[in-house]
């Protein structure tokens, strides 16, 4: 191992790679970017591991950690009207602006619940409080399994405001400027968004909310 085993993501692979059968010989690091603060954010690792089946899996691991997102509908106490409280930021994979749920990576942390509501506050100014966040999945769902560990804990939030309050979320703006983050937030319903929207994570999680708005109506 590296000398950055004690890394609580590389830790985290290590673990989960071996739960699934499979046996690691080697681990060799061949780049890595840390934080100011020195956590590990990325790591690409050179790897010898073994499946349960006697094969080699491929070499290349991009060490990203977990990560979570926040599926949240507003409703306006006033007016009944109910819209998806969405964020839109710029991203470097192709330089669009992209329409995506309030999000962020655990990085050092364990628990998703205290980082999403913490990520929902500096992205858009909401408060919400652990009760009122639930799981959507029972499971992480992994983004890119073929070369990266990244799962991710998809929630939900229902949340309930006033008139004044309720309009004042759109055109917000958002995020931590020491990570670049220059977010717009933005109100608006499932038919409005899915035209415009092309990230994976927020398609999916608009599926995964109503499934579970489905399934707790119908129990």
């Amino acid at each position: 191992m590296p000398q950055n085993e004690f890394d609580r993501k590389i830790r985290n692979w290590v673990n989960d790679v071996s739960k699934a059968g499979c046996t690691i010989h080697n681990v060799k690091m061949i780049d890595e970017i840390r934080k100011k603060n020195g956590d590990l954010l990325f790591a690409l690792l050179d790897v010898d591991v073994r499946s349960p089946e006697g094969t080699h899996l491929p070499n290349i691991a991009f060490i990203r950690g977990h990560a979570c997102l926040a599926v949240i509908l507003l409703k306006n106490r006033d007016s009944g009207e109910q819209k998806y409280l969405m964020i839109r930021q710029r991203r470097i994979g192709n330089g669009q602006l992209s329409l995506e749920f309030p999000a962020g990576m655990l990085d050092e942390e364990s628990d998703a619940r205290a980082v999403i509501i913490r990520e929902v506050r500096e992205e858009t100014g909401l408060e919400v409080s652990p009760t009122e966040i639930f799981p959507l999945t029972d499971n992480l769902l992994y983004s890119s399994a073929g070369a990266s560990d990244e799962g991710i804990y998809y929630f939900g939030c229902i949340k309930e405001l006033p008139g004044q309050e309720f309009c004042s979320f759109a055109g917000k703006k958002g995020g931590n400027p020491e990570e670049n983050e220059d977010i717009s937030v933005v109100l608006l319903s499932k038919y409005e968004a899915e035209p415009v929207c092309n990230s994976l994570q927020a398609r999916l999680g608009f599926f995964l909310f109503e499934e579970y708005l489905k399934n707790y109506s119908a129990g």
